[in-house]
């Protein structure tokens, strides 16, 4: 049985994906297509769209589970929430 996994954590595995894609559109559409051409066009549109999906995830599921707070800045590297000051995988509070 697959341990659950908070809304945060899957909100920053679907940031992670989209950056990936948003990097490898962006540039396969400088590498593998000619100057100004249909392709490129679509490859850089799709690497925006990418870009854009990272906003959205990031403002709709990284929350602090615990308080709710949105954590857009830095989802990928913060490990405490904060305003409650919990860890965002154990949900421990942290004494600092």
């Amino acid at each position: 049985m697959k341990p659950h996994q908070s809304l945060f954590e899957r909100g920053r595995k679907i940031v992670i994906l989209l950056i990936a894609f948003a990097i490898f559109f962006g540039v396969a559409g400088l590498m593998f297509s000619a100057d100004n051409s249909r392709s490129q066009i679509i490859y850089i549109l799709c690497s925006f769209a990418c870009i854009v999906g990272v906003v959205i995830t990031s403002a709709a599921l990284c929350r602090c589970p615990h308080c709710g707070k949105r954590i857009v800045n830095g989802v990928l590297v913060v490990k405490v929430c904060p305003r409650c000051k919990r860890s965002l995988t154990t949900g421990k509070k942290i004494k600092r």
